[in-house]
């Protein structure tokens, strides 16, 4: 069923100039429906443009211990790129950072991030074909989609991609796409801090900071949709689209967790493990979603 929670957008400071996207917008918190994922046809295609771009997979995980980083680098992530592997089609599947895994309340884990973001921006593709090929990056790009380009030097996507014998002239005839994935880790349904999904078709590009939806934030405007999948268990994956290299515009799932003004007072702490997956598919052909 549908809920409401607190959002943080972001908004331009009076007399700021919007192109400085890290210096000129401040935070502005916003009240909002959270419509019921559940009541999306989950069997769409979700890389279709009429997609909202989200969607939860059941799969059984072997993991019990959550806390257990080893196997979580091994077993966890080849579990999920299997789970990605048979839902896409994908041609090859990149690790695209360490998992991130969040407990509410710990001292020792990440805690949930309550702030409108993607984790990506729209020159994704561009980035790694330009590390694949050694090119400087492009100086038209905005101080965020530079900083997207550190991100990639700094990871070992590009060598993986080399690893397999992908070239930035094979790259560019491919489309990419980035998936966000997240799980819930506990034996309990999650009742506190959900993870609201934006609609992908009620985003517009230049409804991120300085016109880039990436991590900075998102700027409120009407027509938005937001959407959770109510109690998620440990047994679904939740599936969303960070990028993709045939959007018409970079307008993905823009994300955040929320706090549920209708959640139980007893409700358990949250539990969760992020994946973010870099999936290219293969040349001239379909998702088989």
């Amino acid at each position: 069923m549908a809920t409401t929670g607190v959002f943080n957008f972001m908004r331009l400071k009076e007399g700021c100039d919007p192109a400085n996207a890290f210096e000129s917008y401040e935070q502005d918190a916003h009240t909002l429906e959270v419509r019921d994922a559940r009541l999306l046809p989950q069997d769409a295609d979700m890389f279709a443009a009429s997609s909202a771009g989200l969607k939860v997979v059941s799969h059984a995980c072997s993991i019990t211990d959550w806390l257990n980083e080893e196997f979580l680098s091994s077993t966890y992530h080849d579990e999920v790129f299997a789970v990605l592997r048979k839902l896409t089609g994908a041609e090859h599947i990149f690790l695209g950072g360490p998992h991130v895994s969040r407990r509410e309340g710990s001292a020792v884990s990440e805690q949930p991030l309550y702030h409108l973001h993607n984790d990506y921006t729209g020159n994704m593709k561009e980035a790694y074909m330009r590390a694949l090929s050694g090119e400087k990056p492009n100086q038209s790009w905005t101080m965020e989609e530079m900083l997207a380009m550190s991100f990639v030097d700094g990871g070992d996507v590009p060598a993986q991609m080399k690893a397999v014998g992908l070239t930035a002239e094979m790259l560019a005839e491919r489309r990419m796409v980035v998936l966000n994935t997240w799980r819930n880790t506990s034996d309990e349904p999650v009742g506190r801090c959900p993870l609201a999904v934006a609609d992908q078709r009620t985003i517009k590009s230049g409804d991120g900071c300085g016109g880039v939806v990436g991590r900075v934030g998102l700027v409120r405007r009407e027509g938005q949709q937001f959407y959770y999948f109510p109690r998620l268990t440990r047994e679904e994956l939740l599936v969303f689209i960070g990028y993709d290299s045939d959007a018409k515009e970079h307008a993905p799932c823009v994300h955040s967790a929320f706090e549920d003004m209708n959640a139980p007072v007893d409700a358990a702490p949250r539990q969760s493990i992020e994946l973010r997956c870099v999936l290219v598919m293969p040349p001239t052909s379909q998702p088989t979603v």
